[in-house]
């Protein structure tokens, strides 16, 4: 567990809990007189995006991207982190599981800067750092996309294709799903006099966030209905081949059925003609057939 506390204005303490134990948020939470069932809620890491107010608190649970490479992720806990955030006028804390590098920054920067800042200001810039962590990831998903609309349009498929865009799919949809949920947290800050800009950028990168892996969404959608046109297009082509042999062959078929059967009176049989007779009303059918088919437009 690693604490950490600044002042962030006079009177007002910002105090960040790293991986806390129970037994410390516990002792936290009496320390500041938050409820019982909250201070639950925030050692719960499968916890969605929310807000709720008890008791003069207003706490809120956000979540950022925390994906750092390729792997594939099922869920939202598997591709999220979770920031419970407890603040009043008076004090501000955040509670995560691990280090997170844009709060760092935000405090560093907070030292830095002699202007005092708000709880609800330092806030809205964790929710920005957070709705941020989506950006990076939406743009290396859209590339994927774009290489493999490439493939597919040039007709360069193969079954890999569909189960990569699958997966992209599966991480873009849980991620719109969360910047979705994000909207009730945000749409409870009432900022005070002087931080509107700072609200309306929040609001801006969520606005943007979702259209992006909304977009995406689409994108891969449209893309997996073109590879299952492609597909089903190729087995029509396919059968067609195969129906095409099949018509030839049947009236063939026929007329070697009949005289395979070798009744005693078949006057063809004993004929010398009977043999390249058979043979040249082979020929004739499958001529017949094929200019049946040109004047179809079937071949």
């Amino acid at each position: 567990m690693a604490q950490t506390e600044q002042y962030i204005s006079e009177g007002i303490k910002w105090i960040d809990e790293t991986n806390p134990t129970e037994e410390e948020v516990a002792e936290l939470s009496k320390t500041h007189n938050l409820n019982h069932h909250i201070v639950q809620d925030c050692m719960q890491p499968e916890h969605l995006p929310k807000f709720e107010v008890v008791e003069d608190v207003q706490f809120m649970i956000i979540r950022y991207l925390a994906q750092k490479d390729d792997t594939i992720g099922a869920t939202i806990q598997e591709i999220t982190n979770k920031i419970a955030i407890f603040y009043t006028d008076n004090f501000l804390i955040t509670i995560h599981k691990s280090q997170i590098p844009f709060i760092e920054d935000i405090r560093k920067k907070l030292q830095t800067v002699a202007k005092p800042a708000t709880t609800t200001a330092v806030i809205l810039k964790i929710v920005w750092s957070a709705l941020e962590t989506f950006d990076e990831r939406a743009t290396t998903l859209s590339s994927q996309v774009d290489v493999y609309e490439n493939e597919v349009m040039q007709r360069k498929t193969d079954n890999r294709q569909m189960e990569v865009l699958y997966h992209i799919k599966r991480e873009a949809s849980l991620s719109h799903k969360v910047l979705m949920l994000m909207q009730e947290p945000i749409n409870h800050f009432f900022p005070k006099p002087g931080e509107e800009p700072l609200v309306q950028d929040v609001k801006d990168q969520l606005l943007k966030m979702r259209t992006l892996y909304g977009q995406m969404l689409e994108d891969v959608n449209n893309l997996m209905n073109l590879l299952i046109s492609f597909s089903a297009q190729r087995t029509n082509d396919v059968v067609k081949v195969l129906t095409i042999f099949s018509v030839f062959f049947m009236p063939l078929t026929f007329i070697v059925g009949i005289y395979g059967m070798n009744f005693e009176f078949m006057p063809e049989l004993k004929q010398k003609w009977g043999y390249p007779g058979v043979i040249v009303l082979m020929v004739i059918v499958t001529i017949c057939i094929y200019v049946w088919f040109k004047r179809k437009k079937w071949l």
